[in-house]
């Protein structure tokens, strides 16, 4: 009977810990909120897409560059790599076929960049092209995501970018914040009477 009760409280023991490493899946993942993508400083106007950043996360701007930054507030730019840059292209999306076409050639011929991934895809009714490119070696070894989405009569960029080894370890959060770049949406129209 002895050896029963000890293997009873044993189990006893070791289910509040079983169950603790069997919670919910994602229950340590980051809560994330949606974000207007406006200046924080001085005049200009709103981007017309928000995005889903991590809750600790902020938009700032930062003297000397011509963009936004999502990020942490104590990482600091260009070389956190907890930081996404969205800034201005003067590439214009109208085709994004082109587009990604055209960085695929650029590939081929180039050869001090890769593009492994280059696609086209639609974000809540807006086409645009998510790539990946590779530059350097060894330690000078750099991967930048980078997702571009019209912008009137150009484009805007939304680029994060780090060494290959904090690339890797980033990659999921990069994807997870350029994969919810949406549209803002249209405001209603009044109903006619």
């Amino acid at each position: 009977m002895i050896r029963f009760s000890a293997i009873a409280l044993l189990l006893a023991a070791a289910l509040p810990a079983l169950a603790l490493q069997t919670s919910a899946p994602g229950a340590s993942e980051p809560a994330y909120r949606r974000v207007e993508l406006k200046p924080t400083q001085g005049e200009g106007k709103a981007l017309p897409y928000t995005v889903e950043i991590p809750a600790d996360w902020q938009v700032r701007q930062e003297t000397g560059y011509p963009g936004l930054w999502l990020g942490p507030a104590d990482a600091r730019p260009p070389e956190s790599p907890k930081l996404i840059y969205v800034r201005g292209s003067l590439v214009s999306l109208a085709d994004p076929e082109k587009v990604a076409a055209s960085i695929r050639a650029n590939d081929a011929k180039e050869g001090t960049w890769t593009a492994p991934r280059v696609e086209v895809m639609d974000l809540g009714g807006v086409r645009g092209v998510l790539v990946r490119m590779d530059s350097g070696e060894g330690d000078k070894a750099r991967s930048t995501l980078a997702l571009k989405l019209p912008l009137e009569s150009t484009a805007v960029d939304f680029m994060a970018s780090a060494s290959r080894g904090e690339f890797e370890k980033m990659l999921p959060v990069y994807e997870k914040i350029l994969l919810s770049v949406r549209p803002v949406a249209p405001a209603p129209q009044a109903q006619k009477q």
